[in-house]
This record gives structure tokens, C-alpha cells and sequence, in this order.
């Protein structure tokens, strides 16, 4: 964490609302939208979930980026997310301009990034009680879940590990990040349960999926699997909670809802 402060030295003396951001992190701009820093923002990414009446243009692409026309937004700090190009980062800071980049994914990454940020932008103690709500300590007995999403399946150290650890969830993979989809390993994870993320620009509840169900029946390899025996098979709309940024908090009560059906 020290080593993405450095960034940032000159930076951290600017209050709060005395900013003007970039935000090249869609999940970083939803959390700076729960510290309040809305009105600061003047650049996003087209994914970015900001209001259609936001004046911040959506031109921030961290896969083409383009120092002009980040200077013209004229920004006091820039956030990159942790896939970004280390050149770019050190382009936007050759330039005088202040750079964060967020932290490599890790089971708390994202908690982590919500105070690297709240320290960022003068919102310190508002940082604090969003990190706080991620890090809940389960108050019931762990179950299984693969949380599939996008042909990859969430593992243990993926940013997702912390939010299902707060509603009594842990993935059903035994190590990893992110791993490709298949249909043999989720058979031997054996889940409690499986949940299939589809990507939305707007979110939406967890739901049973017949659907999917209905798909996984078609496939030998788990269509005796005990969760879906069981109708445990859900969907949700992802929109920017399932992001790695501070929405991902909002996810508790749902995720809560979803682990009380196990019991």
C-alpha cells in the first residue's frame, strides 16, 4: 500500500470537494460516489455509473489512453484500476499529475481501495465505516458458493471473497483468483450453491435461475449435483455492485437472504 501512496504525496493536503478527479475505474467511481464525492468528478469511463445528466465526460478508456485528453480535464487526481499499464501510470505522473493506482485483487483489495481512496480525497473517516461494512464477520457456519461470471468462476483470493465472507460464504474453489469456466471443476467443487452473474448496465436482485437449472440438467457431469437437487442455482444482474468498489457492500442483505435459503 505504501508504494501506491507514493502517488500521492502532494495530493493528500487538498480537502475534501477541493478536487477534481478521473476516475479510469468504474467500481472506484461508484465508491467515490458513496464518499460523496459526486461533484468532483470531471472524467469517467463510459461504464462508470454515473447519472446521464453527470457533466464528467465519459472519456476515460484505460485500454486506449490519451494524456491529452486527460490534461484537458484538468484533474488534481487520477485513479487507475490495478489492470492498468505501469507505463500509463508512470505517463500521468511524469506529468505532474497525481496517480493511484488501486491495489492487486486479494480477498480485501476492495476494502482496502475504499480507504487508499477516502485518504485520497479528504474523506478518511466516511472511507472508514464503507470498509467497515465489507469486513462483517460471519455469524453463522460457512457455505460453499461459485460465483460464476463472464466464462470465469470467483475463487478464494478474488475481490469477491471478502463480501461473501461477511454474509457467511466462501467460494467453493479451493485456490485462486479467477479461474476459467468448466464445467468438470465446478462439478468437483461441489457448491451449496451457484450464482451466475450476467453483465448489465443496472443492477438486480438475486433470484432462482429455472434457466440455468435447466442447462446444468442438460449437462451429465453435474446434473446430479446436490445444489441443483436442490434448486440452489441463482442469478443476478451485476450493474456496478458486483464491481470491485464500495456497491459491493449494498450486496450484504441480498447475499444474507440468499445464505438463509441454505439453512
Amino acid at each position: 500500500m505504501r508504494a501506491l501512496l507514493l502517488w500521492l504525496t502532494a495530493g493528500l493536503a487538498l480537502g475534501a470537494g477541493e478536487l477534481r478527479i478521473a476516475s479510469y475505474s468504474p467500481g472506484a467511481t461508484q465508491t467515490l460516489i458513496d464518499l460523496g464525492c459526486s461533484a468532483e468528478i470531471a472524467m469517467a469511463t463510459r461504464w462508470c455509473p454515473l447519472p446521464k445528466e453527470h457533466p464528467a465526460p465519459r472519456s476515460a478508456d484505460v485500454f486506449l489512453p490519451d494524456l491529452e485528453r486527460l490534461l484537458q480535464a484538468k484533474p488534481d487526481l487520477v485513479i487507475l484500476p490495478r489492470m492498468a499499464n505501469p507505463l500509463w501510470a508512470d505517463k500521468c505522473a511524469k506529468a505532474g499529475l497525481r496517480t493511484l493506482v488501486l491495489t492487486p485483487e486479494s480477498r480485501d483489495s476492495v476494502s482496502r481501495d475504499i480507504m487508499l481512496i477516502g485518504e485520497a480525497t479528504g474523506r478518511a473517516a466516511a472511507a472508514t465505516k464503507l470498509a467497515d461494512q465489507l469486513m462483517k464477520k460471519p455469524v453463522r457456519a460457512l457455505r460453499t458458493i461459485l460465483v460464476v461470471w463472464d466464462g470465469v468462476m470467483a475463487g478464494p483470493e478474488s475481490y469477491l471473497a471478502e463480501p461473501l465472507a461477511g454474509a457467511a460464504f466462501r467460494s467453493a474453489l479451493p485456490q485462486g483468483a479467477w479461474i476459467k469456466f468448466d464445467w468438470e471443476l465446478l462439478a468437483t467443487a461441489k457448491p451449496d450453491a451457484v450464482l451466475w452473474i450476467e453483465n448489465t448496465v443496472a443492477g438486480g436482485p438475486i433470484v432462482g435461475s429455472p434457466g440455468k437449472a435447466a442447462e446444468m440438467s442438460r449437462i451429465p457431469v453435474v446434473k446430479d449435483l446436490p445444489c441443483l437437487k436442490n434448486k440452489r442455482i441463482y442469478q443476478a444482474e451485476s450493474g456496478s455492485n458486483w464491481l470491485p468498489g464500495s456497491g459491493l457492500a449494498k450486496l450484504n442483505e441480498a447475499l444474507s437472504t440468499l445464505r438463509h435459503d441454505l439453512e
